[in-house]
Order: structure tokens, then sequence, then C-alpha cells
């Protein structure tokens, strides 16, 4: 069965989510003063509840965490790198939570969602700032922060065995695309780069070109993990 409009729309906390739902089921994209909305003709409910619950445990989860702890850390990319492994834990099974809070009407606006639909979710998210923020202090050590990363990283479930990095693109096997692993396009180059890798978690990481402040980055995270090509 298919809606024959729908519209779901944003401020601009998450308006960058939009740009992915549109990639997986197409519709036409506005921005008018603080908000975006998406205008999405005959798409069926089930697809549309599946895109958003993926939005909800990436990007809305990761803008909640980050608004609850506060890392010292003046590493931006590894910062970002260490909230989105957070994010990525538990994703399925937060995706089927998700999945029965979204009700998929012809008017859908993902900002009030965020606000007042994912009570459920959100406790079970401060229980990842609570632990985090009692063990600020040893943080703020970049050393012992690495290693968390790199722990946290190594036990997160793998959506690939092996990750390309061409001019700032992350691909697969064969530098075939990887389907369905959603970034917030309006990060900087590098942290969108690592932001991917964390999400993918791959058992191995090759990096094409000449990057090298990049491939310091992807080492301090991965290791022995990273090949250059």
């Amino acid at each position: 069965m298919q809606m024959a409009a729908l519209i779901i729309s944003s401020d601009q906390r998450f308006a960058s989510s939009l740009h992915y739902v549109r990639a997986r089921v197409g519709g036409t994209l506005a921005t008018r003063g603080t908000r975006t909305r998406l205008v999405i003709d005959g798409a069926a409910p089930r697809i549309v509840a599946d895109v958003l619950a993926d939005i909800i445990v990436t990007d809305l989860k990761s803008h909640y965490i980050a608004s609850q702890i506060n890392l010292p850390n003046d590493d931006q990319v590894a910062s970002h790198a260490f909230i989105r492994a957070l994010s990525t834990f538990d994703r399925e099974t937060e995706k089927i939570i998700a999945k029965t809070i979204i009700k998929v009407t012809p008017s859908i606006y993902l900002d009030s969602l965020y606000e007042f639909m994912l009570d459920v979710l959100k406790n079970r998210w401060n229980e990842v700032c609570h632990l985090a923020n009692e063990n600020i202090c040893y943080l703020a050590c970049r050393r012992t922060f690495l290693e968390l990363l790199r722990f946290l990283i190594s036990n997160i479930e793998s959506l690939s065995d092996e990750a390309h990095i061409v001019d700032f693109e992350v691909l697969g096997r064969g530098l075939k695309p990887i389907k369905d692993v959603y970034v917030n396009e309006s990060l900087p180059p590098d942290i969108k780069v690592i932001s991917k890798l964390v999400t993918i978690a791959p058992k191995r990481v090759f990096l094409h070109g000449d990057h090298p402040k990049l491939l310091e980055s992807i080492n301090s995270l991965f290791g022995s993990c990273v090949r250059v090509n």
C-alpha cells in the first residue's frame, strides 16, 4: 500500500537527515527559513518507517548523546568518532523499538518526534551518557580516550569485512558503494569518513591516495587494520 503524498520536515538540527531519506525513497527537498521539508509521492509506509528508524538510531541518537556528555578532548575527529561509536551500539534492538514508535502519517515532524516521542529510547541512551560522564576524568587523557575508542569500535558488529577510502568516499569490496549507511552529509570530509568507518566497523581499511592527515586519524582508531594503496 502506498500513500498519495507524505511530507517529512525538520528544523535545522535534522535537516541533513532528510537528504538520506530522499536518497532511500525519493522526493523533493525545499528549505524555507529555518525549516526543511521533503515531499514524497507514492511511498510505501513500511519503507518510510524503516528509513525513519535508521535516522532515529543514528542521527537523532548521536545528537542526544552529544547534548548530554561533555568530552574533555579537543580532537574533533576523535570526539565525533566516540559519539558515533556510542550511538552504534544496540542499533538493531533500538531500531525495532523505533519502529513501534513511528506512525507514518501525511505529515511527520522529525524535531517533534525527537522532543516528544522518544522517551523509551532516551532512557536507554541516558544509561550510556551516565556511564560516559562517570568516567569523564579518564577521557581527558588522549591515550586513554583513544584506547577506549578503539575498544568500542572493535566490539561493533561489522557491516563489511573491508572498506576502501577513495577521494574521501567510503566504499566496500570491489570499490562498490556500501548501502544504507547514514552519516550527516554536512560534516567535514574527514569526520564524515571516520563516522562511516565507525558505523561499518570493517576488519580491514584500505586508504587510496595520499592523505596524511586522514591516514593519521584512521590509524589512531583502526591501527593494524589499515593498509595504504
